[in-house]
């Protein structure tokens, strides 16, 4: 477990200064779409990662009322969202990919806020 806490720390380290080395040299046109695809394709891969799947949903007989009380109504549930991307939204910041109007997205999205982990 060690050795892949470490590992994905150095993945996570390599992408951090990459894209701060990257980004600021791209043309305004890719700029803008990185700025709207971050919060989209974040906020898709957090609900992945932090909702039952269907299949899973269909295995187990979960109704559909139980995981919308407990996921896609639930405000505690958007705020771990948020928090768990705070360090992305922070470097999302830092690239200067959060300014209006992009960061209506990330309202829309319910994904501004949270809490630095």
């Amino acid at each position: 477990m060690r050795i892949h806490v470490t590992e994905e720390a150095r993945h996570l380290s390599f992408a951090r200064h990459y894209l701060k080395r990257t980004v600021p040299g791209l043309s305004r046109r890719r700029r803008v779409r990185l700025a709207v695809a971050a919060p989209v394709i974040l906020g898709a891969m957090a609900q992945l990662m932090l909702k039952p799947s269907g299949q899973l949903m269909a295995r187990y007989s979960i109704p559909r009322a139980v995981i919308a009380e407990a996921y896609t109504r639930n405000p505690r549930h958007r705020a771990d969202i948020a928090a768990s991307l705070a360090k992305v939204r922070k470097l999302c910041d830092e690239l200067g990919l959060t300014r209006p109007p992009y960061l209506v997205l990330w309202r829309l999205l319910r994904l501004e806020g949270g809490s630095e982990a």
